[in-house]
């Protein structure tokens, strides 16, 4: 058995997997629903612009983070380093139970709906396409396919998300080319128009908006998400304390400036109206502005994007509980390496849990349990950089976060509002991830609480 991990993702693996994960279904499956809930297309730019500079405030915090705890594990190592293992194992519990395995099925559902809707000839627009298990079984085939390809080695994982990467940037600057030429045929008119059926239609309250405004983010948040994965492998990046921060920031605002160019592109080709109603919106531009062509090329172009993504995703996310196990702080069977230095036990265990939520899973309810647990861990990610900084203040730290500590005060508070907001509007999920968090509280006090309390043997002292 390989004795540890192995440096070998380099600037651009490390840079393909930031933005291969974050763009991934969101940009396809949620504009619509931002538009919907904010009620106007000015307000909903506005959710998509505040999102990506929240991403990347978000980025910068994890860059200091990741480079002055240059190991793999992301917020388990940071939350057990500042705060104690509790709050780490908490985290890892969470993340299996419903951050990352939740994310995965949420995005593999979504590659299952575009490549089932050309290979089987569904209409993604008019057909309820949930139950279909047709659809089911190609989200678990994916699923079980990339985690095999992962188990085979690294190398072969991050070749993957290099040309998934690839294509789908390809597909995204064919949906803005599009747009942009109808913008000049007179799409700018459509950025005008109401939307009579949205669930927040203005005027609203001021109280009524930000609520509105703070769900429709939430939504937002789930297509930004991955900015933080980098961290997740950081042990296998080489020389990481100048390429973390140089490959999440950069990703950072290379996909903020994709995802309001695509939301522009949607504008100018459909109405607002038609985008609410939508449940397929880049294969209705394309329809629209290529003709049925259109009809294939794009469902094939996401299920390529959702493809990668899930990749990105199954990479990063058996990291985390390789670390965790790693550190006995979460099951041994998690910390197995094959000859090649693959956490195959946690890729493997990831895999099947993650099919598990696909076949039992809600969209909506998922992306809803995600929010809430994200945020909140996100939050207490960046507290923990601003109490490190006290906790250790001579510890090297090759980045600093830039406008320190007006970005992570601001993170933090905008993370708060977004779990208050989260509990406000979507309360059943809420619950449910909180009930998840406490039980891994007391799995862990149980099980895991060791005689003594020393700090994990893969964090920095």
């Amino acid at each position: 058995m390989a004795s540890g991990l192995r440096r070998s993702l380099t600037l651009l693996d490390g840079a393909a997997i930031i933005v291969g994960t974050t763009i991934g279904s969101g940009i396809f499956a949620t504009p619509g629903r931002v538009l919907n809930q904010v009620g106007s297309v000015g307000a909903a730019l506005a959710v998509w612009v505040v999102g990506g500079l929240l991403s990347i405030a978000g980025a910068l915090c994890y860059a200091e983070l990741g480079a002055a705890l240059p190991v793999s594990g992301g917020e388990y190592a940071y939350l057990s380093r500042i705060f104690g293992k509790p709050l780490g194992f908490m985290f890892t519990w969470t993340n299996f139970a419903v951050l990352k395995t939740g994310s995965q099925a949420i995005i593999s559902i979504v590659f299952a709906r575009y490549f089932g809707s050309v290979l089987f000839n569904l209409d993604l627009r008019t057909q309820n396409l949930d139950a279909d298990p047709r659809l089911k079984a190609l989200a678990v085939g994916a699923l079980l396919l990339l985690t095999t390809v992962n188990c085979i080695g690294v190398r072969w994982g991050a070749a993957v998300q290099v040309i998934f990467t690839a294509l789908k940037l390809l597909a995204l600057g064919g949906v803005i080319v599009a747009g942009v030429a109808d913008l000049f045929q007179g799409g700018l008119a459509h950025f005008s128009l109401p939307i009579t059926n949205a669930v927040n239609p203005p005027p609203m309250s001021t109280l009524d908006f930000i609520s509105a405004f703070g769900a429709a983010m939430i939504t937002c948040l789930f297509a930004y998400d991955g900015w933080n994965n980098l961290n997740y492998v950081t042990e296998e990046l080489q020389d990481p304390e100048r390429n973390l921060p140089r490959a999440i920031i950069l990703g950072s605002l290379g996909v903020m400036a994709v995802y309001v160019l695509v939301n522009i592109a949607y504008l100018a080709v459909l109405t607002p109206q038609e985008m609410v109603a939508s449940k397929a919106v880049a294969r209705d531009l394309a329809l629209r502005t290529i003709g049925p062509i259109g009809g294939i090329l794009i469902p094939l172009a996401v299920a390529a994007s959702t493809f990668g993504s899930t990749n990105g995703s199954l990479i990063t996310g058996a990291r985390v509980f390789y670390a965790a196990a790693r550190d006995g702080q979460f099951p041994k069977i998690f910390g197995k390496l094959s000859p090649t230095a693959t956490p195959i036990a946690a890729l493997i265990i990831q895999g099947v849990w993650a099919a598990v939520l696909v076949v039992r899973g809600n969209f909506g309810d998922l992306i809803d349990y995600f929010g809430f647990a994200a945020w909140l861990f996100y939050g207490l990610a960046a507290i923990g950089l601003i109490v490190l900084r006290s906790q250790a203040p001579d510890l090297p730290r090759p980045y600093k976060v830039w406008g320190y500590p007006i970005v992570p005060v601001a993170f933090i508070a905008i993370a708060a509002f977004l779990v208050g907001n989260s509990i406000y509007t979507a309360p059943l999920p809420s619950l449910g991830a909180s009930i998840f968090m406490v039980a891994g509280l007391a799995i862990y006090y149980l099980f895991f609480r060791p005689p003594a309390d020393p700090k994990p043997e893969s964090v920095p002292k």
